[in-house]
C-alpha cells in the first residue's frame, strides 16, 4: 500500500438480524440426547472445536482431530460438543423442540451450524402453524431468510442425514439471518476511532455505512424489509481488503466489531450507524467500598466488568501489582473503568474483535543478564539508545578500517569505551556455537507486547529464538532465521510474560561473537507516515505551555459524629424493599421507620447505597443515620517548565503517594510533548488509534508520534485522517 499507484481496495460488512431477546432466553426442551450432549450451549456463534469419535458411518477420523469418548459419569465432565442426538436419525423423523421463552415474536431467518455430517431433509415448524420444508440441503452451515411469524417455539423434524446411521449434531444456532455486503453494495462508509493516550476520556468508535437499497429491501414499510428486524445492539463486523500486487489474491483484515445504534433509509439507500460497546455502559456503578487493607486495581476492574455484564475482557496483569484503598465513586461503568485505567497509567480501549481492554501505556522496568559476556561487554548499557562504541577484533570480516572502531588495550580490564553486549561465546567455522549466547530479560510485572527492537553491532546473528515465560510457566516460542537486519523490528504478539530468553543460534559470519547495542520493548515501530501517504500538509498545533502537573493522593478518615443522611416521610407496605443512594462515601449506617429500627432492616449496603426491607405497613418518618468519610489530600507534583499553567489531575482512586508520583511523571511526559498534528491520508486500515509511528518531518528526522484519532473512509477507494501527538523522548 506504500506504492505510488495502489492496487484496488475492498470493504466488507456483515451483521445478523438476530432476535436478541429470543436468542438470550431460548432453551432446548427435553428429548433423546446423548449423555455427553451439551444442548443449551448452542445459542451462540462458536464453531465445532471438540468432536468425540463415535461408531457412525464415515464419521470417525484417525488424524488426531477427534477425542476418545469417555464413559458416562455422574459428574457430567465432558467437553462442550454442542447438541447431539441419542439415536441415529430414523426415517420416521427425529423431533427437536426449542422454546423461545418469550411472548410470540417474529424471527427473520435461522443460521445453524450442523458440522460436517449435516441433515439433508427436515421441516421447521412454529407455534402459529407455519411449516417450512427443507429438501436437498447440502451445507454444514444452513441458513434461511424465511420469516418465522408470531411464534413462541421452533420445532424441527429431521428425516435424512448426509450419511446413513448418523446422529444429529448442532454446534450453534442463531435465531436470525446474517447479511454480508461488499464493494458493489457499499456506497460510502466512515470508521472514526478516538482513544485518549492518558485515558482523559472514555474511548469512542463511530461507524457509518451507506448501502444500496435494492428492491426497497431496507424500506421500513416493506413487510419483508430487513430493517424491521434490525435491533439496537446487534453486532456488525467490518473488514478491509487489498488486492496484493501482481496477484488476484485479496488480503483481508478485521476493521472493527461494533454494535448497531441507528439506521435510516429512502428508496435508494440505507444508512446504518454503529458504535463501540462503551456507549451502552451507561448504568451507574454504585458498589464501591473503602477497603483499609486495599484491593488490587485488577480486582476492582473485574468487579466493574462483571457488574456491567461484560464476560470477555482483557486486563493488564500489571494491575495486580497496584492497590487502592479508596472506593470507586458513583459513576457510570465506563467511567469507572476509565479512572481505574488512568490511575494505573493504562489506556482503556476496544480491540478490533470488539473486546474491551485495559493495557499499560508505559514499559515496565526490566533487568538484563546473560550466560556469558566478554570483559569489555556491558549488557546493562543496551537499555540505552545512546550510540555504542566498538572494539576491533580478529573475528572474520568484523573489523573495519574507517576509524569507527577502537583498539582493545593490552590490559583488557582497562577497556573503558561505552560498549553494549558482546557475547563470551564465539561461533565456529559453520557460524554455530557450542553453547548458544542467551540474554535474559526479567520484568517487574507480566505484560503483553506487540513487538520489540534489537540494534546489532557490526556483525549480525543468523538466527534468534525468543522464549517467554509467565510465573515460571512457558508462554510461547518465536524463531527468526531470515531477514535479520542491523536494526531489527520484531513484529510479533508476545502474550503476557514476565521473563524472556533471547537465544542466538548462530552468526552470519563464522568465528564471530554476538554484539547487541540496543534493546527495547513498547513504543517500537517500523511504520513511517511519509509525505506520500499524506494528502494534505500536516497542521501543527502548539498547545498551551504546562508549568507543572499536580496529582492529589486521597486518604480516607473516619469521623466520630453520626449525621442524618436520609430523612423523609415514606409510605411503605410490609416486605417492601427499597434502595437509597448516597452522594458521598459513608459507613456504619442504621435505619429507622416510625422512630424504631425494629420496623425496618438493612439487607445490603455499601459506601454509596443502603438497601432496606420495611417490616410494617404505613406512612411514617424514615431515616438513615450514618457517618461520612473525611478526605485528606496530599499532592505529587511534576515540574515541567518555569512558566505556563498548572494542571491538577484528580483521580479519586489514588490512595498512596507512590501511585500519585508515578501518575504525575506519566502525565508530565504527555504534556511535555505539547505538539499535535492533523492531516488527511490515503487511508491506512492497518493503523489503530494508540499506535506509535514515525512521521516524516523536514526538521526532526524520525519524529515519533502517537495516533489517538484515526478515521478511515471508503467510497470504492480508501482515504483517511489522522490526529497524532508528539511522543516525548526525554
Amino acid at each position: 500500500m506504500k506504492n505510488s499507484l495502489r492496487e484496488r481496495s475492498f470493504m466488507m460488512i456483515s451483521f445478523g438480524l438476530v432476535n436478541q431477546e429470543a436468542q438470550a432466553n431460548a432453551s432446548v426442551s427435553d428429548g433423546e440426547f446423548s449423555y455427553y450432549s451439551k444442548k443449551n450451549t448452542i445459542f451462540g456463534q462458536k464453531k465445532e472445536t471438540t468432536v468425540y469419535a463415535t461408531l457412525e458411518q464415515d464419521f470417525t477420523k484417525v488424524d488426531g482431530s477427534m477425542y476418545f469418548l469417555p464413559r458416562e459419569n455422574a459428574s457430567g465432565s465432558y467437553y462442550d460438543t454442542g447438541l447431539i442426538s441419542g439415536p441415529f436419525i430414523p426415517a420416521s423423523g427425529y423431533e427437536l423442540l426449542i422454546e423461545l421463552n418469550v411472548v410470540a415474536t417474529d424471527i427473520k431467518g435461522l443460521t445453524i451450524n450442523f458440522g460436517e455430517i449435516y441433515p439433508t431433509k427436515f421441516d421447521i415448524m412454529t407455534s402459529s402453524g407455519q411449516c417450512i420444508n427443507i429438501v436437498d440441503n447440502n451445507t454444514s452451515e444452513f441458513s434461511t431468510e424465511e420469516v418465522l411469524e408470531n411464534t413462541t417455539y421452533i420445532k424441527f423434524v429431521f428425516y435424512e442425514m448426509k450419511n446413513p446411521y448418523a446422529r444429529l449434531r448442532i454446534y450453534s444456532i442463531q435465531l436470525g439471518y446474517g447479511l454480508t455486503y461488499y464493494n458493489d453494495d457499499i456506497l460510502d462508509s466512515s470508521l472514526d476511532t478516538y482513544v485518549s493516550p492518558i485515558c482523559e476520556d472514555v474511548p469512542q468508535i463511530d461507524f457509518m455505512v451507506k448501502l444500496q437499497n435494492y428492491d426497497q429491501y431496507f424500506n421500513v414499510d416493506n413487510p419483508d424489509s430487513a430493517i424491521n428486524f434490525l435491533e439496537t445492539g446487534q453486532e456488525m463486523y467490518v473488514w478491509y481488503g487489498y488486492q496484493l500486487p501482481q496477484s488476484k489474491n485479496i488480503e483481508w483484515i478485521v476493521g472493527a466489531k461494533l454494535l448497531c445504534s441507528a439506521w435510516e433509509s429512502d428508496d435508494y439507500s440505507a444508512t446504518i450507524r454503529c458504535q463501540d460497546l462503551f456507549r451502552n455502559m451507561d448504568e451507574e456503578y454504585f458498589k464501591g467500598t473503602y477497603n483499609p487493607f486495599g484491593i488490587t486495581y485488577y480486582e476492582a476492574a473485574v468487579m466493574v466488568f462483571q457488574d456491567a455484564g461484560i464476560e470477555e475482557y482483557y486486563i493488564d496483569p500489571y494491575l495486580k501489582k497496584l492497590t487502592t484503598k479508596n472506593p470507586i465513586p458513583r459513576v457510570k461503568h465506563k467511567e469507572a473503568l476509565q479512572i481505574i485505567a488512568n490511575a494505573c497509567r493504562c489506556v482503556l480501549s476496544q480491540n478490533r474483535q470488539g473486546k474491551p481492554q485495559i493495557k499499560s501505556s508505559f514499559a515496565p522496568e526490566f533487568t538484563l543478564s546473560c550466560n556469558g559476556e566478554t570483559e569489555y561487554s556491558h549488557i546493562a548499557n543496551i537499555k540505552s539508545s545512546e550510540p555504542k562504541q566498538e572494539y576491533a577484533s580478529l573475528a572474520q570480516n568484523y573489523s573495519t578500517v574507517s576509524a569507527e572502531m577502537y583498539y582493545l588495550p593490552e590490559d583488557v580490564s582497562a577497556a573503558d569505551k561505552y560498549t553494549g553486549y558482546i557475547s563470551e561465546q564465539q561461533s565456529d567455522e559453520n557460524g554455530l556455537f557450542n553453547e548458544n549466547p542467551t540474554i535474559y530479560v526479567t520484568q517487574e510485572t507480566a505484560c503483553m507486547y506487540y513487538g520489540l527492537q534489537i540494534v546489532f553491532g557490526s556483525m549480525l546473528p543468523s538466527g534468534i529464538i525468543f522464549h517467554t515465560y509467565n510465573d515460571g510457566s512457558k508462554v510461547g516460542e518465536y524463531e527468526i532465521t531470515s531477514n535479520i537486519t542491523k536494526r531489527l523490528i520484531v513484529q510479533h504478539e508476545f502474550e503476557d510474560f514476565d521473563y524472556m530468553e533471547i537465544e542466538f543460534t548462530g552468526t552470519a559470519e563464522p568465528y564471530n561473537r554476538v554484539v547487541v547495542d540496543y534493546f527495547s520493548f513498547g513504543d517500537i515501530t517500523d511504520f513511517t507516515m511519509e509525505r506520500k501517504d499524506m494528502t494534505s500538509s500536516p497542521k501543527s498545533i502548539k498547545q498551551e505551555l504546562v508549568k507543572a502537573v499536580r496529582v492529589p493522593c486521597y486518604s480516607y478518615t473516619k469521623g466520630s459524629v453520626a449525621e442524618t443522611l436520609v430523612s423523609e416521610e415514606t409510605e411503605a407496605i410490609e416486605g417492601y424493599i427499597a434502595t437509597y443512594y448516597m452522594g458521598d462515601a459513608t459507613y456504619d449506617c442504621t435505619a429507622t421507620f416510625n422512630g424504631s429500627s425494629s420496623n425496618v432492616e438493612i439487607i445490603e449496603s455499601g459506601d454509596f447505597y443502603v438497601t432496606v426491607r420495611f417490616l410494617i405497613s404505613g406512612k411514617y418518618q424514615f431515616e438513615i443515620i450514618g457517618h461520612r468519610y473525611g478526605i485528606v489530600e496530599q499532592y505529587a507534583t511534576k515540574i515541567l517548565n518555569s512558566r505556563g499553567k498548572t494542571i491538577t489531575w484528580k483521580n479519586p482512586l489514588v490512595s498512596d503517594m507512590e501511585t500519585a508520583t508515578n501518575l504525575a511523571e506519566w502525565l508530565g511526559d504527555y504534556y511535555n510533548a505539547g505538539i499535535e498534528y492533523e492531516y488527511s491520508t490515503r487511508g491506512n486500515p492497518e493503523i489503530d488509534a494508540t499506535d506509535i509511528v514515525y512521521q516524516e518531518n523536514t526538521y526532526r528526522p524520525e519524529l515519533k508520534v502517537s495516533i489517538y484519532r484515526h478515521i478511515i473512509n471508503f467510497s470504492q477507494s480508501l482515504s483517511g485522517k489522522v490526529v497524532a501527538r508528539r511522543v516525548s523522548e526525554e
